[in-house]
């Protein structure tokens, strides 16, 4: 397993030994003087070389994932110059220094003090807005009715701000983004309603029962001729009439069995979704995982680099001193520490952001700070062939499956509007019962029992032009199934090449970062020596943390290219074989 405390060398000019796996490599070379010891009256000595050993065995290293060449390279300085670095089981173990520049002699001091304008014009100042400002007192009128405890937005910063660190292994990210990802659930709403629009279909098999009931008052010109006609009086009619009605539908001309297969169908597509989505989201949170991981590798190595830089400047400064160095190295020593400083301040925003990502993928809470508990280290190995992982891929992807449902659904479509021209055969029964108020008569009641038939022979050939429709949707289907069946090979045969080369890759910068450290060794040998210069030094520490980047590159593209290769084929991982 690659662990970080394997990683990174942090040599001096006293003793510098490397270490990892079973091998060492071991320099002793007398130490400078600090620089807080007086210079004058003393006999420096500068990169005498006392004893020399270098050794480095086959199994140096430990392998990554079963590879056969060494991937894990670290140097450390002897015990008594470890700093005393701050454990973190998301950075493997080991962290640098938190204050690096004030290692050193010359290291420059922290500031706070705000950027100033290098120009005559002001630069404008963004404040704290007022409460007016700060509360949109619209949003919380629109936000009040709902009853959702996930509908809300903060109106404090306290409440948002993520101060609760919760160290996640690469599983529990998993769990929590299938759990709590707000797509995936979307797609299970879309799933409930599909249930109900299925419900919906079948309902129509069933006969329907309605009732009618009016109540009316009469009081008509007509009412009152005819009393006069007849010579009586004119009085107004109060009657009640309520009807019950039972009608079925026995022929439809196909309409009712279109619709319920097509709900039917769609279900399915909607079952589908949510497996494809799966898969989606179980990508999504593993790069997000490789992603933090890497954010805080990168920035264990740029403080490494601030670590090499600062350490570079004060063997500089002591060589001023001692006359047997320039001031141009120096400056130099002090132009390098300032940009590795750079770097470092840009990883360190990168981490951040990279940590906000997993938290939005996972939608935890707002005060949650999430971390990487696991390692870094090679996610599996894939050992089946690219023409049989091209083939499972098209066996098991959901969305071939979707096409070909969807190709049956516009084929339902197309019985449905040829139903709009078929006869339509229905019978019903009605019982309906009268009372009239003012006639001293009493209710009476009837019964009627019939049936119907509801023929359209011609509607401007309307049905069968939505019948055309459907047909063309039938071969749209059809062409998109091929275009997605050429997507998911062109997709399976990028992710495949690229966990090649990252494979390769990870060998080769691992012999990389070895032959670099071993460089950097050197080059500060030399210099301290004084028949080399500080921009070999510098040149080396460039080579160095350019390797390094590179190693933890091809780790994390080799990561990802595994899951996109797993989420290609559609098996989640039920594809893993995990040994015992």
């Amino acid at each position: 397993m690659f662990a970080f405390r394997d990683l990174f060398t942090f040599s001096t000019s006293g003793v510098i030994i490397l270490c990892g796996g079973a091998g060492a490599i071991a320099q002793t070379v007398s130490p400078v003087p600090s620089t807080s010891d007086p210079l004058e009256g003393q006999s420096i000595s500068l990169g005498t070389t006392t004893s020399e050993s270098f050794s480095l065995e086959a199994d140096f290293l430990p392998r990554l994932g079963g590879l056969s060449e060494p991937t894990t390279l670290a140097a450390l300085p002897t015990t008594s110059e470890i700093p005393d670095f701050p454990t973190g089981p998301h950075l493997g173990g080991l962290q640098p220094p938190t204050s690096l520049l004030a290692q050193g002699a010359m290291a420059p001091a922290q500031t706070t003090e705000p950027v100033t304008s290098t120009s005559s014009r002001p630069i404008p100042v963004v404040q704290s807005p007022s409460p007016e400002q700060a509360i949109n007192a619209e949003l919380q009128t629109l936000l009040e009715p709902i009853g959702n405890p996930a509908v809300t937005v903060p109106q404090d910063a306290a409440t948002i701000t993520a101060d609760n660190v919760v160290d996640l292994t690469f599983g529990e990210t998993i769990r929590l983004a299938l759990e709590r990802n707000e797509t995936l659930q979307e797609t299970r709403l879309n799933y409930d309603r599909a249930e109900a629009q299925l419900r919906e279909a079948i309902a129509a098999e069933a006969p329907t029962l309605s009732n009618q009931v009016d109540i009316t008052r009469t009081d008509s010109a007509n009412g009152e001729l005819q009393a006069r006609a007849l010579d009586r009086d004119a009085n107004a009619t109060t009657a009640i009439n309520g009807r019950l009605e039972v009608s079925y539908d026995i022929y439809t001309g196909g309409r009712r069995s279109a619709q319920i297969e097509a709900a039917q169908t769609q279900l399915e597509i909607t079952t589908l979704d949510i497996e494809r989505l799966t898969e989606e989201t179980r990508l999504t949170a593993a790069v997000g995982y490789y992603d933090l991981q890497s954010a805080d590798a990168q920035v264990v190595i740029e403080q490494s680099s601030v670590f090499d830089a600062n350490q570079s400047l004060r063997d500089a400064t002591l060589l001023e001193q001692a006359g047997l160095g320039t001031k141009f190295d120096v400056l130099r020593a002090e132009v390098e520490l300032a940009n590795a400083q750079q770097r470092l301040t840009l990883a360190e925003a990168n981490q951040k952001t990279a940590r906000r990502q997993l938290a939005r993928i996972l939608s935890l809470e707002p005060t949650v700070d999430p971390r990487t508990a696991d390692e870094i280290d090679l996610a599996g190995r894939w050992e089946i062939s690219l023409e049989e992982t091209i083939v499972l891929a098209l066996q098991n992807r959901q969305e071939l499956r979707q096409q070909l449902l969807q190709r049956e659904i516009d084929g339902y479509q197309e019985r449905i509007a040829l139903a709009n021209v078929r006869p339509l055969v229905s019978v019903f029964a009605n019982y309906d019962v009268l009372e009239v108020f003012d006639d001293r008569l009493g209710p009476a009641d009837g019964l009627t029992v019939g049936a119907r038939m509801r023929w359209n022979f011609f509607d401007g050939k309307a049905a069968a032009s939505r019948a055309d429709q459907e047909k063309v949707d039938q071969a749209i289907a059809e062409n998109r199934f091929v275009n997605q069946r050429n997507q998911i090979r062109f997709a399976v045969e990028t992710a495949y090449y690229n966990l090649e080369a990252s494979e390769r890759n990870i060998s080769t910068a691992a012999a990389s970062v070895t032959l670099a450290e071993e460089s950097l060794r050197l080059a500060r040998m030399r210099f301290n020596a004084g028949v080399g210069t500080q921009t070999d030094v510098i040149s080396a520490q460039t080579g160095l943390n350019t390797a390094r980047g590179n190693y933890l590159q091809a780790v994390t593209d080799y990561n990802r290219a595994f899951a996109q290769l797993k989420r290609e084929v559609g098996l989640g991982d039920t594809i893993l074989n995990n040994p015992s």
